[in-house]
């Protein structure tokens, strides 16, 4: 199931609409540049579920983040840096390993993928930690 508009309604909290849609769009702008970028489309259904699994856990978890406190300032690719690193994502299941290893397996990948984007776009560069 490749990443479509309709994530950007089941990650709404409610808490602060404008944005949680703004932010949701970037996210979900990121992960069908991800989704791509991974020939994702190639791959085996299993697979797909896998990867749209751990992006969608994760997208529901950064926008969460965005409309609290700490994360009101900052834009969706600066929410993802301070969240994805090159050995995990976020503790999203806390009593699921499974789930959370598949999701740090596929943040590992993302953030690779972030960061060829970053080198690809200097302009990007010093807005996310690089």
């Amino acid at each position: 199931m490749k990443p479509t508009s309709t994530w950007i309604d089941e990650w709404r909290c409610g808490l602060d609409p404008s944005r949680e849609s703004t932010i949701s769009a970037e996210l979900l702008k990121t992960f069908i540049e991800f989704w791509d970028q991974q020939k994702l489309d190639d791959k085996s259904k299993t697979t797909r579920n896998r990867y749209a699994g751990a992006l969608h856990a994760l997208g529901g978890y950064l926008v969460d983040r965005a409309v609290r406190e700490d994360g009101l300032d900052k834009t969706a690719d600066d929410l993802l840096f301070e969240h994805v690193t090159p050995l995990e994502g976020p503790l999203v299941h806390h009593d699921n390993e499974a789930w959370q290893d598949e999701l740090d397996m596929v943040c590992r990948k993302l953030y690779k993928h972030m960061e060829k984007r970053v080198t690809r776009d200097p302009s990007r560069e010093g807005t996310n930690g690089f």
